[in-house]
């Protein structure tokens, strides 16, 4: 097989990943709502699938770097793809410990649903403008991730507040402090869709990116 028939096979792997991930972190923000154990367990099933796919890719990868001897461009390509694979996967991650939550603690407190569902909503919008600046190679839009990211980061700020006005105003919360930990996934998941696009930016221009 030729490099570049190599190297679509990695990015089409890559994608599918990608796409999984997606379904399985929308299935865990459905099942926070829900209750349904059934459905998370399902989603922690579901991981391996994510872990067999970082692994299938870091093999395709090596095979290239040993067998076939690429180029600059080749290599910026085969490297990112490896660190996106790992990025992917602990997002896959942050989706199966939102599952946990919902076993261990049934249904997300109904105070605090709407904060959460926004907050999820914001990271799959993220996601899928990520997956489709991969599949597209559009460095404006990678550029563009970041801003979308701060208003993940700054909805897990306010509904900390949130959090802390309800306690003081009296109102009892099931497993608070499970809560914020459940939902800091959710903006640590954003932090990974931003190193998506850091590889991408390296891979199409070669220069290394730090979003913060």
């Amino acid at each position: 097989m030729k490099i570049e028939e190599r190297l679509n096979q990695i990015d089409e792997t890559v994608l599918e990943m990608g796409y999984r991930v997606k379904r399985m972190f929308e299935l865990s923000l459905t099942v926070l709502e829900s209750g349904d154990k059934e459905k998370a367990l399902y989603i922690i099933e579901n991981d391996e699938f994510i872990n067999n796919y970082n692994e299938e890719i870091n093999n395709l990868c090596i095979n290239v770097l040993s067998l076939l001897q690429p180029v600059a461009t080749d290599l910026r390509s085969v490297v990112s793809s490896i660190k996106i694979a790992n990025d992917m996967e602990r997002i896959g991650d942050y989706a199966k410990s939102i599952a946990r939550f919902v076993i261990r603690n049934d249904r997300l407190d109904g105070d605090l649903l709407p904060v959460a569902k926004n907050l999820g909503e914001l990271f799959v919008d993220l996601f899928d403008k990520t997956l489709t600046a991969l599949k597209k190679s559009d460095i404006k839009a990678a550029y563009e991730i970041p801003s979308l990211d701060e208003k993940i980061d700054q909805t897990f700020k306010d509904m900390g507040v949130y959090v802390e006005e309800l306690i003081s105003n009296g109102n009892r919360l099931e497993h608070p402090f499970a809560t914020i930990s459940m939902m800091r996934n959710i903006e640590r998941a954003g932090d990974h869709s931003k190193n998506i696009c850091e590889h991408l930016i390296y891979r199409l221009k070669g220069q290394y990116i730090d979003f913060g």
